[in-house]
């Protein structure tokens, strides 16, 4: 007997400075009140009443607002979005997501992966913010495995709070509360309310541009995933005012059609026209749509992904009673800035 009570003690001092450690690293971890949102969002959400997904870095939670989605179509719809989101992390943030809800489509930005290979720090984003599972691991792993992270280094990622452990003489009050109510996971940033101060054309471009070996080797690792999944899949190419990744869109692209999934540009000049974007009104800057832009854009794109995946007007049914009065509750909250 004391034997068996010696190893139920130590298994509870193992669980409990495990909890001590998550809630701690929790607080020291990197702050930004959107990631925080975003996930939180997502696993308050009633389970099997999301239909559609996206997931992506800002050039998504800047575009796609749910709901807008939800007055415009009753399209039961969230996001998952994080600022400067790793292509090699998506699989993952998707594995995530399914745990909770049958979706029926998952939307994924694809500009993550058309960069040339850089560690990124704000892995972190998602790591202070996804419950611990194995599915946290793997995601550490092929982080690590397609940013080229080797040894010790690999050990700030298994554990953030080696990183930021120093962050407690900078804690205030901010990083105690819950700052950042979801509504539906749509954004409304302050700064992202503002129109673009420069004149910009709308450049196309059918050059192809190879992105880095992490990038491509990471893109293909998704989509022999998506091969074996049941849910639908949809690629996209956000609509953007700047040249500089236009080819290396059109090189992920290829790659996506390759594996025979559906790849939508939308800045080739007819899509980028259905928009009927007014830049300077519309964009917040070179990469991104502000509140008129994404409500113009979740508009068009999310009539497409109704039609094209058969999804249901929810607005009238028992479980998503709340979703009429979040919706409004965001559009209040927006609405002062939004001209449209």
């Amino acid at each position: 007997m004391k034997i068996l009570r010696d190893v139920i003690g130590t298994i509870g001092f193992f669980l409990v400075g495990l909890l001590i450690y998550i809630g701690v690293g929790s607080v020291l971890g990197t702050t930004d009140e959107y990631a925080e949102m975003m996930f939180e969002g997502y696993y308050g959400t009633e389970e099997d009443t999301v239909d559609a997904l996206v997931i992506g870095n800002s050039h998504i939670y800047k575009f796609w607002q749910p709901a807008f989605a939800w007055e415009e179509y009753g399209m039961a719809s969230s996001e998952i979005a994080t600022s400067s989101m790793p292509g090699c992390t998506m699989k993952h943030v998707a594995i995530e997501a399914m745990k909770t809800q049958d979706l029926k489509v998952i939307v994924f930005d694809i500009t993550p992966f058309a960069n040339i290979d850089k560690e990124n720090n704000k892995v972190h984003l998602l790591l202070d913010n996804m419950k611990f599972s194995k599915n946290r691991l793997d995601l550490v792993e092929d982080f690590c495995k397609f940013t080229g992270v080797e040894g010790m280094e690999k050990m700030q990622y298994y554990f953030p709070i080696m990183q930021f452990h120093s962050r407690w003489k900078e804690l205030t009050e901010k990083d105690f509360a819950k700052t950042c109510p979801s509504y539906l996971n749509s954004n409304y940033q302050k700064g992202w309310m503002k129109g673009l101060k420069e004149d910009v054309e709308h450049p196309t471009s059918d050059k192809r541009q190879e992105v880095g070996e992490g990038n491509e080797a990471a893109l293909r690792d998704l989509l022999e995933w998506c091969k074996g999944q049941e849910v639908s899949f949809q690629f996209v190419a956000v609509p953007v005012v700047r040249e500089k990744n236009l080819a290396r869109m059109n090189y992920v692209g290829d790659i996506v059609e390759e594996y025979g999934f559906e790849f939508i540009n939308y800045n080739e000049e007819e899509l980028f026209e259905s928009f009927d974007f007014k830049i300077k009104k519309d964009f917040e800057d070179i990469n991104h749509t502000n509140i008129n832009g994404s409500y113009k854009f979740t508009k068009v794109f999310g009539e497409y992904l109704m039609e094209r995946y058969g999804l249901s007007d929810h607005r009238g049914e028992k479980p998503y009673d709340s979703w009429d009065e979040t919706a409004a509750a965001y559009r209040e909250k927006v609405g002062k800035y939004l001209k449209y």
